[in-house]
């Protein structure tokens, strides 16, 4: 799988965002991808690889909005599921309010921009 880009603009601002989705494709495996991710969430990682039978592994960019500011990020997120009842997926924190992001599931008019505030955005 590729990466798709997604550019988004605000009609209210004309500020843009560039986001990715999904991986490298020099990320086929599980273990290719965990340099993406840092500390704690690296250490758990490699710890269920190590530890458990894996059912299932998606991995990637993708987009999560922030239920408190309404803006849309763009982290590297991965989902296993091991031991055919465990999930794991880690936590990603909004940097302005420090809310737990959720993936998002709108359409992109109906997040806010980050520069002004406002419900304008649009892809390019």
């Amino acid at each position: 799988m590729a990466i798709e880009a997604l550019d988004i603009q605000c009609s209210h601002c004309q500020s843009e965002e560039h986001f990715k989705l999904g991986h490298r494709d020099n990320e086929d495996t599980i273990e290719q991808a965990i340099d993406n991710f840092q500390g704690k969430t690296q250490i758990q990682i490699r710890s269920i690889i190590k530890k458990h039978r894996i059912n299932h592994a998606q991995y990637g960019f993708t987009l999560f909005n922030c239920p408190e500011c309404n803006t849309l990020y763009n982290p590297f997120t991965i989902e296993l599921e091991y031991d055919d009842i465990m999930l794991f997926k880690p936590f990603h924190k909004c940097p302005q309010c420090n809310s737990t992001l959720i993936k998002a599931g709108k359409t992109i008019d109906s997040y806010t921009c980050k520069q002004c505030h406002q419900q304008q955005l649009q892809k390019k």
